[in-house]
């Protein structure tokens, strides 16, 4: 399993100052025994307990003081990921860490929140990424689009120090896309086929096959390809072969 992120540091202070000592083990063992018995978050507690050393980073996070709170995705959500988005090295614990908001937040925390601001951003264990809240519904709604999820069973967990909040979907990063296709743009060279007022059948001149290009067109590529001595009467032939130099006085 790939190493996990640097783990922000909470925000909030735990209870009793720095010296005061938690058994974050026993705890995180707590909140998991409760996801079991409350039913429906078995898909999660498996991964913590034995697909990754998450349980064991919680726990030594709570005992050194910290305080979490952890938005689980129901078995339904759960069921729903793909075999390529766990397929990845240490991709069990990038979701999850996803889901770990290193500040102690309730259900009523967390909507009075929203309802005062409008949208919240929340670090997350996942450094540098947030995850977004909002109203919604008269619930709290987590991610953008389709990729969101909504509060669905709140306060599952808490206990002062780890707070457990049951959500009804997995979510992802916002993955920013816009520098990229800006760089993408600048390597790749586009041909642009210039707009005509009436196409030309394509005829050879000499070892040159002027494919339906217009009077302009021939003026362009005559400049381009010929001296100045020849101009005129190279242009005088290309005219000529497309029917247009009975336009011209200078070519009669």
């Amino acid at each position: 399993m790939a190493p996990g992120p640097s783990l922000a540091p909470a925000p909030a202070p735990g209870p009793g100052g720095p010296h005061h000592h938690f058994n974050g083990e026993k705890q995180v063992k707590d909140f998991i025994q409760t996801l079991l018995h409350y039913g429906g978050y078995n898909e999660m507690a498996d991964i913590l307990v034995n697909l990754t050393s998450l349980a064991t980073e919680m726990g030594r996070l709570v005992s050194e003081g910290y305080v979490l709170t952890v938005l689980a995705p129901n078995d339904e959500a759960m069921a729903k990921l793909t075999t390529d988005q766990l397929s990845e090295p240490g991709a069990p614990e990038q979701i999850i860490y996803y889901h770990i908001i290193p500040e102690y937040q309730t259900e009523e925390s967390m909507y009075n929140a929203v309802r005062r601001f409008g949208k919240i951003s929340y670090d997350t264990l996942r450094l540098p990424h947030k995850v977004l809240a909002q109203e919604a519904d008269g619930s709290v709604k987590f991610g953008q689009g389709d990729g969101s999820a909504y509060l669905f069973d709140p306060d599952i967990y808490t206990d002062g120090r780890i707070s457990v909040q049951g959500v009804d979907g997995v979510l992802f990063p916002v993955e920013e896309t816009t520098t990229t296709k800006s760089e993408s743009k600048k390597n790749i060279k586009v041909a642009v086929k210039p707009r005509r007022e009436k196409e030309i059948p394509g005829r050879y001149i000499g070892n040159v096959e002027m494919a339906g290009d217009s009077v302009n067109s021939v003026g362009q590529w005559v400049k381009e390809k010929s001296g100045v001595g020849k101009l005129l009467e190279v242009a005088c032939q290309m005219l000529g072969a497309i029917g247009q130099d009975s336009r011209f006085t200078t070519c009669q």
